[in-house]
């Protein structure tokens, strides 16, 4: 056994090694490092959060195959793709990003244009990304970014993000993502470099986005004013700072008319249109946008899944648990 005269740490990269390259089982390494049996099981899980180890599962096999048949009877979809739904949040977001990337991945063609929305679900994807599902494919934001402190990157990074992750481009659009007034944004719209950008992501062929509901990113960063206004008008959720009625229809208010972006006509006229989202706060706007055809891929939890199958009146098929690794 080895033993070191300190109380540091091993190496993760160590104990990853050992485990996964030389075969060593958890005892083994804990005789060998002076540690104990549990304390080897956290390095190694350590050492996969922090990206020493990476794991890929070559298979294509669908985890909730029953709700995705199901949610593509109920509302009017290409595809949907499904995961496990977990208590904690920080499972549940690294599980979303796998299956949207998952998603993604299979549907992306060579040379293809992908319009990227900024959300925090949608940043949760680029880092389960891998080259080669297809090639010299370009990002594009689909809005300006926004400032101060947010749970996802600016628009920018996101789509740097994604065209790092897939071996891809990224184009940037250099403007804010609302404007001081309406008056300032068309300034911002005329602007060359904007307008080139803007005009890539209008003939995107992918769209991925975030839905917004009661929660949502522009929706947590506008103000009480704001936010009341366009909820007085019968905003029921958005995309991409787009908000849409309960008729799937836009929502003329003065937030629209600041944002610099695509318009909601604009968003529902790329062919293929992968909405990202879960939970209980986004059930009645993932509704409207599923069954008006906002968004034509879904990708989302069981939970959500199952909450979007009653809200159609559909069954969700048998045999299908509430949550999967629930946190105690």
């Amino acid at each position: 056994m080895e033993r070191t005269n300190d109380h540091r740490q091993p190496p993760l990269g160590k104990i990853a090694r050992l485990y996964y390259e030389h075969g060593l089982t958890h005892q083994e390494i804990a005789d060998l490092c002076g540690l104990s049996r549990i304390k080897v099981t956290r390095l190694l899980a350590e050492a996969r959060r922090v990206g020493i180890v990476e794991i890929t599962v070559h298979s294509d096999d669908h985890l909730f195959v029953g709700l995705e048949s199901a949610l593509g009877r109920a509302y009017p979809l290409r595809q949907a793709w499904v995961g496990p739904t977990f208590e904690d949040e920080a499972r549940a977001a690294h599980s979303l990003g796998a299956v949207a990337a998952e998603c993604v991945s299979a549907l992306l063609e060579d040379r293809a244009t992908v319009a990227v929305g900024l959300s925090a679900s949608a940043a949760t994807i680029p880092r389960h990304l891998r080259p080669g599902a297809a090639r010299d494919v370009n990002f594009v934001p689909l809005t300006g970014s926004g400032g101060g402190i947010s749970r996802a990157a600016s628009s920018h990074e996101l789509a740097l993000a994604f065209a790092a992750g897939a071996g891809g481009h990224a184009y940037h659009l250099p403007a804010p993502l609302l404007a001081r007034t309406p008056q300032a944004a068309q300034v911002w719209r005329e602007d060359p470099a904007v307008q080139e950008t803007l005009e890539r992501a209008v003939s995107a062929d992918v769209l991925v986005a975030g839905i917004g509901g009661r929660t949502g990113l522009l929706v947590e960063n506008l103000s009480a004013s704001d936010l009341a206004a366009t909820r007085g008008r019968g905003a029921v959720g958005d995309i991409s700072g787009r908000f849409f009625d309960a008729n799937g229809a836009a929502v003329p208010c003065e937030v629209d008319d600041r944002l610099i972006g695509l318009s909601l006509a604009q968003l529902r006229a790329v062919p293929v249109r992968i909405g990202v989202a879960r939970g209980a706060a986004k059930l009645q706007a993932l509704r409207v946008a599923l069954s008006q055809g906002l968004i034509n891929v879904l990708v989302t939890d069981s939970s959500t899944a199952e909450g979007l199958l009653a809200a159609a009146g559909a069954d969700a098929p048998a045999g299908v648990p509430a949550s999967a690794g629930a946190s105690s």
